[in-house]
């Protein structure tokens, strides 16, 4: 994790999912390629749920995330995001080398990792928005085998290092809620070899962007 930190670090200072306030009539950008801000307000705090859909093993999965964060000037987004599998591998008929195994067993497999996320706005216009978010994080992925007794016990806990890369682009219903997809590649290392095997794909993700604070100015100033 300290290493992806560093990365992280350095990719920000070279350079660099949730929506925000966008003014009801001021465009406060002249470029709508790379603009240097966009919106009223400087900071935002961001909110964002996060399904992605990938594959493991070759096998599809779906990983359920959440994400928070804060937005500067409209444009530069981060924080953190927090990813677990909606529900465990199963991969049958397999070998395991222990006692109780009763080979051909069945091995559960279960995944979970955490993210550091950044997030530049490449394009932007009043409704549609095109990003590039870039998440540095680590994980570890679980492996149970079925024993003779019918009973799950645990076979290996494996850490690993991740990072995604990928486009998302957003489409604004609201000027605090907008739906989000995003397609992406993902990079593994600090694992071993069968890991980074299984898990170095792509993957797509479908979201839904919150400004919590556009939100709130949005039911407040009505009433005002």
């Amino acid at each position: 994790m300290f290493k992806s930190l560093i990365i992280f670090i350095l990719v920000f200072n070279l350079g660099e999912s949730y929506g925000y306030n966008l003014p009801s009539s001021i465009d406060t950008t002249k470029n709508k390629l790379f603009p240097k801000s966009y919106g009223e307000k400087e900071w935002k705090s961001l909110f964002g749920l996060d399904a992605r859909r990938s594959y493991f093993n070759n096998q599809k999965v779906k990983i359920n995330g959440l994400r928070i964060g804060a937005q500067y000037k409209g444009v530069h987004r981060f924080g953190l995001g927090f990813y677990a599998l909606s529900k465990n591998i199963i991969i049958n008929n397999s070998t395991v080398n222990q006692p109780d195994a009763n080979n051909p067993t069945n091995l559960r497999v279960s995944l979970s990792f955490t993210t550091l996320f950044y997030e530049r706005v490449l394009y932007k216009v009043p409704k549609w928005e095109v990003s590039l978010p870039l998440y540095l994080g680590s994980g570890k992925i679980r492996s149970e085998y079925l024993n003779n007794l019918e009973n799950y016990k645990t076979l290996s806990k494996t850490p690993f290092s991740l990072i995604d890369i990928g486009v998302s682009a957003k489409y604004y219903l609201f000027t605090w809620l907008a739906p989000r997809l995003t397609i992406g590649q993902r990079f593994t290392y600090n694992t071993n070899a069968d890991i980074r095997k299984a898990f170095n794909t792509t993957f797509y993700a479908l979201g839904v962007s919150i400004s919590l604070g556009g939100l709130y100015d949005s039911i407040f100033k009505k009433e005002k």
